[in-house]
């Protein structure tokens, strides 16, 4: 069905209008924690920037004053072409004037300005002002589905979008209909995408190739949390996702217990006894002893109890859960649960290096690693 190409390249858009939108617009990464920057933004005081000696913070501080007064006239101040396009951008979007994305000369700043005015607007006409194709597809996808306007769809050039919007509007209008103007993988995915928006079943009977029909029914229970939904999955292991999709949804142990493969039945058990905090599911896991023991030392420390710990045969396995609860806690004395005097005293020094105690030190038994413990606080350094 073509699905990692279509997350691949939707993947890539959000990625493309990030760097448009934050990174090209020559925003500092750490703006943020700009105490004078931020009085003169909240203050809408441009003289404050003015006042500043560094230059390209100073041209980020009006950027940011001009976008909260939606004063353009501030961005005739900045003279890097970067901090100036992504000014008017942010100006036009928040005073919601058209005329200044015209204004900027690049395209990274200028299309990310049309889509989030198109999208402002709910007017698909500006889209076609963005030079990049898959942006326009994506700009008049998103108007269209809020719409649930199929028409706009057709208007789309990049094939991509175009049949992502059919399916949007598809769903959003619970109108299997729209499918049909899809083909071959495509139609299939808007049916499931129906069917899984809408938490019907019936849907996936439109889908006449039965390994996609599992695959529907399948997201439809994992919705709906219904186990016995993938009764109705013809192929095992795709059942056996059905179950593990659901169980892992609602955290029912007794539809994990349904999955026949047994590694997949253990990882769904894993993650609902992890959920459930349950230390007594952990045990059900068997075949993978590492995946028991990373269950139990989970669950220890979410509960700050030792109490799981003791199901853990494997000392090291044991000792990394003692540490962790100790370790939480703050408390030096779960250490003593630990059998062996080594692995005693490394959680002892451990403990004191995290909670920065040099009492601890005291419990350690040996005379040289007890110099070690209070040496290790002081380069607060973890023994592995």
């Amino acid at each position: 069905m073509n699905m990692q190409l279509r997350f691949n390249n939707k993947v890539s858009l959000l990625l493309s209008l990030f760097f448009s939108l934050f990174f090209l617009s020559g925003c500092g990464l750490f703006d943020f924690l700009d105490v004078e920057m931020n009085k003169a933004i909240e203050k809408k005081n441009p003289k404050i920037c003015r006042k500043m000696d560094d230059e390209a913070r100073k041209e980020r501080c009006l950027a940011g004053v001009a976008e909260a007064a939606k004063d353009e006239k501030l961005c005739d101040e900045i003279k890097d072409q970067n901090t100036k396009d992504g000014c008017l951008s942010g100006v036009a979007v928040a005073a919601d004037k058209l005329d200044l994305c015209g204004q900027i000369e690049q395209d990274g700043y200028k299309d990310p300005c049309y889509n989030q005015l198109a999208i402002k607007r709910q007017d698909a006409n500006l889209c076609t002002s963005i030079t990049n194709a898959n942006t326009v597809g994506a700009c008049v996808a998103q108007i269209a589905e809020s719409k649930g306007d199929m028409n706009l769809c057709t208007t789309i050039v990049a094939d991509y979008y175009r049949n992502d919007c059919f399916t949007k509007v598809a769903a959003k209008n619970n109108d299997p209909e729209i499918c049909d103007n899809l083909t071959a993988n495509n139609k299939i995915n808007c049916y499931v995408v129906i069917a899984k928006t809408q938490k019907d079943e019936k849907i996936c009977d439109k889908i006449t190739e039965q390994r996609y029909k599992d695959v529907c029914l399948s997201d439809v229970a994992a919705v709906t949390g219904g186990n016995l939904l993938c009764g109705k999955v013809v192929d095992a292991r795709q059942r056996a996702q059905c179950y593990y999709l659901v169980g892992t949804t609602t955290y029912e142990a007794d539809t994990c217990f349904k999955i026949e493969d047994i590694g997949q039945k253990e990882a769904c058990y894993q993650v609902v006894a992890i959920h459930n905090k349950d230390e007594q599911l952990c045990q059900s896991i068997t075949v993978d002893v590492n995946n028991r023991d990373y269950c139990l030392r989970t669950i220890a420390v979410d509960k700050k109890t030792p109490s799981p710990c003791a199901y853990i045969t494997d000392k090291n396995a044991n000792y990394e859960c003692i540490f962790g609860v100790a370790n939480v806690n703050r408390d030096a004395s779960i250490c003593e649960k630990i059998e062996s005097q080594g692995s005693k005293d490394k959680c002892l020094y451990n403990v004191a290096v995290t909670a920065q105690d040099k009492s601890v030190c005291g419990n350690v038994k040996d005379a040289g690693d007890k110099k070690t413990c209070e040496d290790g606080l002081k380069f607060n350094q973890l023994q592995p």
